[in-house]
Formats: structure tokens, C-alpha cells, sequence
């Protein structure tokens, strides 16, 4: 009553105190110009330099900017999943290993732990859709880089080989003579094709070139997730209402999720055409010598992210929504403050944020190590680091090469096995985020139940791993110059190089080595598949007991590739692990709550640029390389060609298996550790902003506090008047 008095009397007032009786009758729009010049509308209009044209600035919303990051991610998620899909194609084309692979895998990992740190705390306080526009660009780089080494190199010798093989028997068709003569490049008992050592054909060094521009090619793509998975989320995060981020992350996870699956599919079409689109080779795609045009996704992909890098560089720096929503958070501290009898008026809270604003730390090294002490002592945040690093481990060394394990296991081609497993993404993702991020947004569980969810599934994914070491098919029995199994002796004489070219006897179940090792002297590479006759080894459908010679007259037939598998466990290995990666999606958006609001809004970039350090430092990075060091020890059959070892053709189905699930199972069980200290420590965790107001107060206090006291010691006066 006495202030009401004070005021009737019209004694002199401080000018916090010129507020009006109820706050929420003030337009936002009023507020909005106390709190903000003309520097800061400037900052929310689209568009580059003096390209600012008033029908852009429409598209500065958003749902635009979602749509865009989108469009984004799914160009850029395709290129990861793409280069997983031809990986064992540009094995066999470039004569590598799987650790050699591994090693050109984790270029993008080299870059973003050297520049990950830097790019994302700086790129945070700068223009953060230009930086994230200069990362796509970066990848699209990347795109045109991967397919170079086609053009260099060509298509190979073996492919040309196979291709000439089917030219000339075309062009000699009807002749008698051509069923013998027109597979001069063919395995055939006492025939064989003369190696080719020269620039294109040794394999070994000839091919150093290949992987440097691989490794560079990954190398640069790794810029692009500094900047882009980092500042991209929190430019989001910081322009829309924390309860809406669930629904505005499952859609942004749902969407991306396309560009993994996209990158399946597109890796599946390209190798369904041969390497080089003018030949066509008598092969099937189940071949295991079938070459896919593993080159072309790469320009595709790389003239999307283009587009997409040059459609962010027209984002503002913050979009317009963000200034009315601290105009309304300014409203609400003042209305608030007065149901409580305070007499701090609207001009007060809106000085108080404005001075806030430009009292934040600037992107200085002393102001790093002061960020990164802040991080390293939020036991939260590090217990999350510590599981999703080892969890990283686990499961990229798995999915580097799980195509590859399709392709080797279940005998599927290429192509189908990238089929399959964007399948299985994209049915398990989606379906999986959109629960989840459902949940989140209108259920909103507590901290404890969601990081006790997270426990959850993390021993869910180590069960998935175990069961699955048990699904397969029974290893191959091949007749030829492999361990465990006989030389026959009808073809001991014919001289058979150790070349790979398995080949499938008549009774449809007998495996040989090669068309040699099956004895057979003539070839129809005009058939296709290919058609080895006059094989000594096989007779009458059957294959002799005994390998022995026989009557010419009785000597069968075989055809290129492998036997019909009689396996039928492919359907149960793709529907359990379907079934758990759905579970396993419901706690995507979840977890990346728990990642932004364990670390304050001015640390969320360099938490997320951290993660990322670790994540590739401790994951990606030595994932492939180990896990394609320990897959290699499962080879069987590796290619010699002038005297160098390339690719393994043939593995240890047995041994495959269980290396390629129990490392995965071992490194997630012991990420578990991670999710209990995030469990114990998730009480007080504010996951919907329903503290957001008390919290962005606090800090403005604290923030400006701070100010005052450095501008006294350093003699500049009070840095507010409170």
C-alpha cells in the first residue's frame, strides 16, 4: 500500500520501477525493442551480403531451417552409409584389405579430432549456418574427390578381362570354335590367362595412389561433421521452446535417418551396374568377381550436398522467433516477480537480459579452459562421454562392415545386402524415433526414467549381439587348394593357379575352387552365368566319389558363382535384429536431450564438439582398423596376383561370425558403466525447460555480477545499475 501511495504522490520513482501494473498486458513486440537495436534485426534476415530481398525473409522460420538441416543430413548421411555399401566392391577393384580399408574409414575421424574442439566453440559464437555451409561444402568435396580414383585408374584389368571375355564370345558366335577358344582369360584346366603386371595390374603400390585420395576424401568429410552435427543442433535448440524440441528432434532424426537408408540403396542400384556401364559382363551380380559402378553415387551425392551447403549459407544468424522468445521469457520474470510483491519492474528484467547478452564470454583460449573445466567436472556429461565412446567402438567396426558380412555369411550379392540393411534401418529408425520422441513430448518422463531406459537398452543391444552370434549358415565346402578340403585328383595335372573363381557343379551342392579345379577345358562366356564344359571332376549331374578321370563322353558341366544356398536362417538374423534396433531408437531422442541439457546453453556447442572429439578419437577411429585387423584373421582365400597379396575372397564363415558380434557384445557391456553414473546423478536434470526462466535469470545475474566486478577493478564504472 505504500508503494501504491509513493506513487499517487509522484515522488521521484528509479526507472525499474516504471513498469505497469500487470506485465502480461505488455505486446512483446514493445519489449523486443528494449531488449534489442537494429544490429540484432539485422541478424535474423535471410540471405548473403546485400542479397537480402524481402520475400526471403518468408523462409526465416523454423520449419524452413528443419527442412533445410534435413535435406542436409540426408546428403551427408548418405555418403557414410554409401562408402559402408561399396567398401568390399572397392576392396576387390583396388586389391585392399579390410584393415587397409579400416584405415582409409577412419580419415573423417583424424579430422575431426584434430579440429573438432576449435571449429565447434568458435563456429558457436560465429554465423553458425555459414559455418555449417562451408562444412557441407566441404563434403561435397569429398563426393568428387571418392570417385577419382575411377577415372585415374579405370575400371581394372580383371574387369576388362571379364568384359572381353564376353565380347568375344559374341562376336564369334556360331563359329565351333568359339565355346574353346573365346575364354582365353579364363581359369581352365591346362589353360590360364598370363598376369598382367603393369601400371594397372600388380595391385600393390600401383594402387598407393587410390588410397591416398580415399584417406583425403574421408579426411574432408570429417570438417563437415565438426561443424555440421555440433552447431547444427544447437542453431535448432536455441530457436524453438525446450518442451518442443522432442517433436522437433524425432523429426529431424526421422528425416536424416532417410540419408543412411538412401545411402543403402543407392550403394545397392550402383552395384547392380557393372563398373563400367558401356560393358556387360557374363556374370550374375551374386558373383563373387562382379564389379559394381561403385564410383557414380559419389558424384550424385556430391552435387546434393551443393545444393543443400548453398541453400544453409542463406539461413540468418538467429532467426526471428528467437527475439520474441526472450522478449516473452523477460515478461514472465517481470510478471512472476510481481505476484511475489516485488517491485522490480519490466525495465529492470529487460536491462538485466540485454546486459546479460553482451556481458557473455567471448570465444577466448582463457575462456576455453575455463568451458572445458566446467565440462569435465559435470560428472553427467562425462559419464555420458564415457558410454557413447566405447559404445561407438563397438558398433562401427560392426557396421563398417556388416554389408561385407551379409555378402560372406548368408552368400548374398552386393546388392542385396545393402538392400537389406537400409531395410532395416529405415523401417527400425523410424518407427522406433517417432515413438520415442512421441513419448518425450507429451508423456514427459522423468530424468530418472530416461537414462534408466538408456541402461535398458544398452544391455538389450549386448544380448542382440550374443543371440546373433549364433544365427548363420554352415560353412562352405569347396573342392580345391583350401584348408580342410581335398585336391581332386582329376585335375591335379592341370596346372590350376591359386585365382578364386568358385564355380557350382551340376547337382547344384558340390562347390569348386575354380573352373580348373573342376577340370573343365571349355568355357561359354557368352552364357550367363558363364558355362564350363568337358569338366573331368563332375559326371552324369554327379560328382565322382573319387575324383578320378572318366570317360570323356560323361564329363558334366558347372557354372560361375556360388551353389544355392539351403540356409533359411537370414530371415530370423534380419528379423531379431530389426526388432532390437526399433527398441534401441526409441531412446535416440532421449539420449540427445540428456546430451543438451546436462551442460548449460553457452557450453551445449563445445559439449557436442567434445563428444564428437572422443567419439572419433576412441571410436570411429580405431573401430574399422580393429575390427578389419581381427576380420582378416578369419581369411581363407586371399588374391595373389604378381606376387602381392589384395583382398580376401574367401573367409572362415565360422570364425566371421563370431568375431564380427562378440567384440560388439564385449565393448557395449562395459559402456553400460557410463549409463549407471548418468542414472545416479540424473535426479535434478531439467529435460522440458520448466526451470528455464529461474535458470536464465540466474545466470544473467551471475553474468552480469561478474562483469561489475571486472569493470571495478579495472576502473571502468558499474557494468549495470541495479
Amino acid at each position: 500500500m505504500d508503494r501504491k501511495d509513493n506513487r499517487l504522490d509522484g515522488g521521484p520513482q528509479p526507472e525499474v520501477n516504471r513498469s505497469p501494473p500487470d506485465a502480461q498486458d505488455e505486446d512483446p513486440e514493445e519489449v523486443s525493442a528494449l531488449l534489442h537495436g537494429e544490429g540484432d534485426l539485422q541478424d535474423t534476415r535471410c540471405g548473403i551480403g546485400p542479397f537480402k530481398p524481402k520475400w526471403l525473409q518468408a523462409f526465416a522460420r523454423t520449419e524452413v531451417y528443419l527442412i533445410v538441416y534435413c535435406i542436409a543430413g540426408i546428403a551427408h548421411g548418405m555418403f557414410f552409409t554409401y562408402t559402408v555399401s561399396v567398401i568390399s566392391t572397392i576392396e576387390k577393384r583396388f586389391k585392399l584389405t579390410s584393415k587397409q580399408t579400416g584405415v582409409i574409414l577412419t580419415g573423417n575421424d583424424i579430422s575431426q579430432v584434430m579440429l573438432s574442439l576449435f571449429l565447434s566453440y568458435y563456429g558457436n559464437y560465429g554465423h553458425r549456418p555459414r559455418w555449417m555451409a562451408v562444412g557441407v561444402m566441404c563434403a561435397a568435396g569429398s563426393g568428387f574427390g571418392a570417385a577419382l580414383p575411377h577415372f585415374l585408374y579405370g575400371p581394372g584389368e580383371d574387369a576388362l578381362a571379364l568384359a572381353r571375355d564376353a565380347s568375344s564370345s559374341s562376336s564369334l558366335e556360331g563359329d565351333n570354335r568359339t565355346e574353346t577358344h573365346a575364354a582365353g582369360e579364363q581359369e581352365l584346366c591346362f589353360s590360364h590367362p598370363e598376369e598382367n603386371c603393369g601400371e594397372d595390374g600388380g595391385g600393390g603400390g600401383a594402387y598407393m595412389g587410390a588410397i591416398i585420395l580415399f584417406f583425403c576424401s574421408q579426411f574432408f568429410v570429417g570438417i563437415a561433421v565438426s561443424i555440421f552435427y555440433s552447431i547444427g543442433v544447437t542453431y535448432l535448440d536455441d530457436n524453438i521452446n525446450k518442451k518442443a524440441y522432442p517433436v522437433y528432434c524425432a523429426l529431424s532424426f526421422m528425416l536424416r535417418i532417410l540419408g543412411p537408408v538412401l545411402g543403402f540403396f543407392v550403394g545397392g542400384k550402383c552395384l547392380s551396374t557393372w563398373i563400367d556401364p558401356k560393358e556387360v559382363p557374363a556374370l550374375t551380380t551374386k558373383d563373387p568377381r562382379w564389379l559394381g559402378a561403385w564410383w557414380i553415387g559419389y558424384l550424385f551425392i556430391g552435387s546434393s550436398l551443393i545444393f543443400s551447403g548453398s541453400l544453409l549459407s542463406l539461413f540468418p544468424r538467429k532467426l526471428p522467433v528467437t527475439l520474441r522468445r526472450e522478449a516473452k521469457r523477460v515478461l514472465r520474470q517481470t510478471e512472476k516477480d510481481r505476484k511475489e510483491g516485488g517491485d522490480r519492474g519490466l525495465q529492470y528484467f529487460a536491462s538485466l537480459a540485454k546486459q546479460s547478452k553482451e556481458a557473455q564470454e567471448r570465444p577466448t583460449l582463457p575462456n576455453l579452459k575455463k568451458a572445458l573445466k566446467r565440462l569435465f567436472t559435470n560428472k553427467i556429461w562425462v559419464g555420458n562421454l564415457f558410454n557413447t565412446s566405447v559404445f561407438v567402438l563397438a558398433s562401427s567396426g560392426y557396421w563398417s562392415f556388416k554389408p561385407k558380412y551379409l555378402e560372406n555369411q548368408f552368400r548374398k550379392s552386393s546388392t542385396e545386402a545393402n538392400y537389406f540393411t537400409g531395410i532395416i534401418s529405415l523401417v527400425s529408425l523410424v518407427v522406433g524415433t517417432s515413438i520415442g520422441g512421441t513419448v518425450l513430448r507429451w508423456a514427459q518422463p522423468g530424468p530418472r526414467f530416461v537414462t534408466g531406459y538408456n541402461i535398458f537398452i544398452t544391455l538389450l543391444i549386448v544380448c542382440c549381439y550374443i543371440t546373433l552370434m549364433f544365427i548363420g549358415c554352415p560353412k562352405l565346402q569347396i573342392v580345391g587348394p583350401v584348408e580342410g578340403s581335398p585336391i581332386p585328383a582329376c585335375s591335379s595335372t592341370c596346372g590350376c593357379s591359386a585365382k578364386y573363381s568358385p564355380v557350382c557343379s551340376e547337382d547344384q551342392t558340390t562347390l569348386f575352387y575354380s573352373p580348373c579345379y573342376a577340370g573343365c577345358t571349355v568355357a561359354n562366356a557368352s552364357a550367363s552365368p558363364i558355362t564350363y564344359t568337358n569338366c573331368r571332376c563332375v559326371t552324369n549331374s554327379t560328382m565322382q566319389d573319387d575324383y578320378a578321370p572318366q570317360n570323356t563322353t560323361a564329363f558334366g558341366t558347372v557354372t560361375s558363382g556360388y551353389c544355392p544356398e539351403p540356409c533359411s536362417t537370414f530371415f530370423y538374423y534380419i528379423l531379431l535384429e530389426c526388432i532390437v534396433k526399433t527398441v534401441a531408437s526409441t531412446g535416440r531422442v532421449g539420449n540427445s536431450l540428456i546430451n543438451l541439457r546436462s551442460v548449460s546453453d553457452e557450453d551445449k556447442g563445445l559439449a557436442l564438439g567434445l563428444l564428437t572429439v572422443f567419439t572419433s578419437l576412441f571410436g570411429f577411429s580405431p573401430g574399422p582398423v580393429i575390427m578389419g585387423a581381427i576380420i582378416d584373421s578369419a581369411c581363407l582365400v586371399w588374391d595373389t596376383s604378381c606376387g602381392k597379396t589384395g583382398n580376401c575372397w574367401l573367409y572362415d564363415s565360422d570364425k566371421f561370425r563370431t568375431i564380427i558380434h562378440l567384440v560388439p557384445a564385449v565393448l557395449v557391456l562395459v559402456s553400460v558403466l557410463g549409463d549407471f553414473v548418468v542414472f545416479h546423478y540424473s535426479r535434478r536434470m531439467d529435460l522440458y525447460g520448466d526451470r528455464e526462466d529461474q535458470i536464465q535469470l540466474e545466470r544473467a545475474r551471475r553474468v552480469v555480477g561478474e562483469s561489475a566486478v571486472v569493470c571495478k577493478s579495472q576502473n571502468l564504472g558499474p557494468a549495470v545499475d541495479t
